[in-house]
């Protein structure tokens, strides 16, 4: 992808911007461009639960879509933080799905980004037994996991 470089570009800007001393590698998937960070100032984008990382990523997507015109989410990590984040999100629905299939009552996830949301119905897609809806207005809803 060409845009590879340009995005490339729009991450090098703002952590200069930023005064960051970090690396970034960026790579193209099938449904996304990824960015991964590291180095030495790593840790001021996962303090505070890693808020600032959530409000790079959004930037730096909007930036991305705007300017180059690019289709695909950009998910920007730093030293396997999302990803780690990402898993133990997951881990924690397929337990609530199982509690689902035992008790026989719905339960709610605590409210999610669109982001969070997409990962958790795609993880329990398969699960026998449950189904997954979304609830709430605004920018983060809830996951109601159901019996069937």
């Amino acid at each position: 992808m060409h845009k590879v470089a340009e995005v490339e570009g729009i991450v090098r800007t703002f952590l200069d911007a930023m005064g960051l001393s970090l690396d970034a590698v960026v790579t193209e998937a099938d449904d996304h461009v990824a960015v991964d960070l590291s180095g030495q100032d790593a840790y001021l984008l996962l303090e505070r639960k890693g808020m600032v990382l959530e409000a790079l990523q959004l930037l730096m997507g909007k930036v991305a879509e705007t300017r180059l015109g690019l289709e695909k989410r950009l998910v920007v990590d730093c030293q396997g933080y999302r990803r780690g984040q990402e898993e133990e999100l997951i881990a924690a629905a397929r337990r609530t799905a199982a509690d689902v299939r035992h008790r026989r009552e719905p339960m709610e996830l605590a409210p999610m980004n669109p982001y969070e949301r997409r990962l958790v119905h795609i993880a329990l897609k398969d699960e026998e037994g449950i189904v997954t809806e979304s609830s709430g207005d605004g920018f983060l809803k809830v996951i109601v996991i159901s019996p069937v």
